[in-house]
């Protein structure tokens, strides 16, 4: 077989051996350049490498440049170089005057995280192209990485708030009152100015956010209206004209005999002016009105009556009825005074407006009292012998008090009170002048109602002996022998004080007071729901006695050989009595040691003589003067 060899034919013009040549300078070329390629990269690759925790070169931040220093180096460069954020003021300008809020107040400051991430995030980022371009330019031309501001919004807003509070022009209501000269007078409404807040606000959050030491916000005020209009306040005057035009006459349902007129000068100052629901108006109710139904409150109130008891052979055998009572209700009669007057229409007759009167339970029921009837027993009981003469008014200072308790109720939880029960004795009562202890001294008609303390001592003696609780009790100024040692309670009323006997019913059940009053005795007897109490007294524990002395006295005021006791000899000592009361299982209720102090007084006795003899030169005692123990 024979080979044969295919010619190619080559344009013209064509030389293979200088192509070849420029192949190879091709080749060489691009090797060169993929050399510079891969040292470029190298480089690229180190110099991203030698600032991976750094800043490239030509970072700055507010015109500090912090290139080639990690986040720890660079944050201090930033707080040493910055300027300060805190030295500088924010103004608050109004046409009445600007308000400097220093930036130190507003805790301006830099925020130095926010920048250096910014900073940092240069040259740093996941595209090795754009880290690249961004290497350069910061290298060639620099990167600056703008300030960023913060500051407290919650100290903002309280500047803001207040600079308004202080440039703010409150409107000025409108009003009525009643004038000097008894006519209703008007002052006249002004509006006002409030600053615009949420504008302040959105104004000062873009300045504050700007480098500089001062930033300006101006504060917008808005008009604001009156709550009252000149317009409303004058129609309320010509309505309490209208309602004031005539006397006003008052009533009370069920009490015919009552009536009381209120002319149209004095109804002019019970008017007060205020907004209510359906806007600025005249009411009823100034203190001249309240006032004025107070005094009114004694002539229309109507006091409940308790229940009382019916005694019979010793033992409760009935019930008397409760009454309900009457008081005024000041508040709803002043309403519907304000309501009859408002409606009362041009020309019309005088207004006549019925008083509220409100409902008062008695304290006893009827219902309560027969309840309890029938378990009623006596609980305590107590007698005080005494000497009817003058120093009791014979007898009578203590009987009409006596009376004066006799059938009274103390309910459960209730305080008997000798003074609020029995009132101030008076000689119209039937009290007389009679004894008191003065200046340490018995002056025989010394007081009104003298001798009533054998009344609050018989009803102390009771109430102490049935185990109920004790609150005032006072003994006598010296011991008075009709009375048991160191259980006596006197009673005495004086200018601005008291000297009060006081027990409380400290048991589920009514307390009906019965007193007898018979010649020369006084007793008091209590009875009750026998609540199963003991009480015990022990014996009365004396010390520190001292006998008194009695002295006669020669006097020619007395017949000779007629005597006059002024002054009755009365022996010195303290007392102590304890009062234990249990209950049905024997647990200890009360328990109380009552202490008595008496003064020591010494007996004075006048003995009438002819005459007295002349004085003695001697320094020995009076003639005629005699000592007795």
């Amino acid at each position: 077989m024979t080979a044969e060899t295919a010619g190619v034919e080559l344009p013209a013009g064509i030389d293979l051996h200088r192509s070849a040549a420029w192949q190879r300078a091709a080749a060489a070329f691009v090797v060169t350049l993929l050399l510079g390629f891969a040292i470029i990269a190298g480089f690229v690759i180190g110099y991203q490498r030698a600032f991976a925790d750094r800043a490239v070169l030509g970072v700055s931040v507010g015109g500090v440049p912090i290139g080639g220093l990690d986040r720890t180096a660079a944050e201090a460069t930033l707080r040493a170089r910055l300027p300060s954020a805190t030295d500088g003021v924010l103004v608050l300008r109004s046409p009445a005057g600007d308000i400097q809020v220093p930036f130190a107040g507003l805790d301006r400051s830099y925020d130095y995280a926010a920048l250096l991430d910014a900073a940092f995030a240069v040259g740093h980022g996941a595209d090795p192209a754009t880290n690249l371009a961004q290497d350069v330019r910061a290298l060639v031309r620099g990167d600056a990485v703008g300030v960023r501001l913060t500051y407290s919004r919650s100290a903002l807003v309280a500047a803001i708030a207040q600079a308004a509070g202080i440039r703010s022009v409150a409107p000025t209501d409108a009003s009525a009152a009643l004038g000097p000269g008894g006519t209703f007078v008007l002052t006249s409404a002004a509006s006002g100015s409030a600053i615009d807040q949420a504008a302040a606000l959105a104004a000062a959050d873009r300045v504050l956010v700007t480098p500089g030491n001062r930033a300006v916000v101006d504060l917008a005020a808005l008009p604001t209206s009156p709550g009252v209009s000149t317009a409303a306040a004058n129609a309320a005057i010509q309505a309490a004209e209208q309602m004031t035009a005539q006397p006003l006459t008052l009533t009370v349902a069920g009490q015919p005999t009552f009536s009381a007129t209120i002319d149209a000068a004095t109804l002019r100052t019970w008017i007060a002016f205020t907004t209510t629901g359906q806007g600025y108006g005249p009411v009823v109710g100034t203190a001249a009105a309240k006032a004025a139904l107070l005094q009114l409150a004694p002539k229309v109130n109507r006091p409940p009556k308790d229940a009382t008891y019916l005694l019979g052979d010793g033992k409760v055998v009935g019930v008397l009825a409760s009454r309900d009572g009457s008081q005024l209700d000041v508040g709803a009669s002043l309403a519907a005074i304000g309501r009859s007057l408002a409606a009362q229409p041009a020309g019309g007759p005088p207004p006549t407006v019925q008083l509220v009167m409100s409902s008062v339970a008695p304290a006893l029921s009827t219902a309560q009292a027969k309840q309890t009837a029938p378990l009623m027993t006596m609980v305590g009981s107590w007698t005080t012998h005494f000497v009817p003469g003058i120093s009791n008014y014979w007898g009578r200072n203590i009987s009409i008090p006596a009376a004066k308790i006799d059938g009274y109720v103390v309910t459960p939880g209730a305080w008997f009170d000798f003074w609020k029960v029995v009132g101030v004795p008076t000689l119209a009562e039937g009290y007389g002048m009679g004894g008191a202890i003065i200046d340490g001294h018995t002056e025989e008609t010394g007081a009104i109602a003298g001798g009533i303390c054998s009344t609050s001592t018989t009803l102390f003696n009771a109430a102490l002996r049935a185990g109920y609780e004790i609150g005032d009790r006072a003994n006598h100024y010296y011991y008075i022998s009709r009375y048991p040692v160191g259980l006596d309670a006197t009673v005495a009323l004086g200018t601005g004080w008291e000297q009060d006997m006081t027990w409380r019913n400290d048991t589920s059940y009514p307390v009906l007071i019965h007193a007898i009053n018979g010649p020369g005795t006084v007793t008091f007897q209590l009875f009750s729901v026998d609540p199963g109490r003991t009480v015990t007294l022990s014996t009365p524990i004396i010390k520190n006695y001292t006998y008194a002395t009695t002295k006669y006295v020669d006097v020619t005021t007395l017949k000779p050989g007629q005597t006059n006791q002024v002054e009755y000899a009365s022996n010195g000592f303290d007392a102590w009595v304890t009062r234990t009361v249990t209950d049905a299982s024997g647990a200890v209720i009360h328990e109380e040691t009552f202490y008595s102090h008496y003064a020591t007084v010494n007996g004075l006795i006048q003995v009438g003589v002819k005459e007295l003899p002349l004085p003695s030169a001697s320094a020995g005692p009076s003639a005629g003067a005699t000592a007795a123990p």
